[in-house]
């Protein structure tokens, strides 16, 4: 341990001061001792702050200075009130100019719809099927569901068939004989406009 000296000595005469001192080092890290020689001094960027020239300013001077606060003020203000007008006008500009385009999109939908052959063409029903008179349409499309139709009518027969040959359908084992006979369909074949 090293021995104080007179100056350290003499600063630790009062129960203030050697607390003080304690405060200042001690440990743990939950504790962030802030040494202030004048409790009362004013931090230089508070706003309560006068540097001590200016404290010590008297007569026309002191109106020169609150004079050019105000005159700093009203141009801080007028700056405020510009940046927020650049900001608004840019907020209404982009809001129209959004609204424009939307109108224009809106427009050129109408006359690339006008302009496609296609785009009429899909006012049709989902099937190529008149559900009014039962008959199909007489377009490629129709006859391909005519003849897919056709197709699960024939699948149905087959699996008829095929049941009825496993069940024995139509076998007499009296007779040893079969009575009722099995007979298929011939498959259907596609129309020339379903191969269109």
């Amino acid at each position: 341990m090293q021995p104080r000296s007179r100056s350290s000595r003499h600063a630790l005469k009062t129960k203030e001061d050697v607390e003080k001192d304690r405060l200042r080092h001690r440990s743990g890290g939950y504790f962030r001792y802030e040494n202030r020689e004048n409790p009362i001094d004013v931090a230089v960027n508070c706003p309560a702050y006068i540097a001590p020239k200016a404290r010590m300013c008297a007569g026309a001077f002191v109106e020169e200075v609150n004079y050019a606060e105000r005159e700093r003020a009203k141009v801080i203000k007028d700056e405020v009130t510009e940046a927020r007008r650049a900001v608004n006008y840019g907020r209404e500009e982009h809001r129209w100019r959004c609204i424009t385009n939307r109108d224009q999109a809106v427009v050129d939908r109408v006359v690339r719809m006008q302009n496609d052959p296609m785009m009429g063409r899909k006012n049709v029903s989902g099937q190529p099927f008149n559900i009014v008179n039962h008959n199909y349409d007489k377009t490629p499309a129709g006859a391909q569901l005519e003849h897919h139709d056709n197709m699960i009518r024939y699948r149905s027969k087959v699996r008829e068939a095929s049941l009825a040959m496993r069940n024995h359908l139509g076998f007499n084992p009296i007779v040893g004989e079969q009575t009722h006979g099995i007979v298929l369909p011939p498959p259907p074949r596609p129309p020339p406009l379903a191969l269109a």
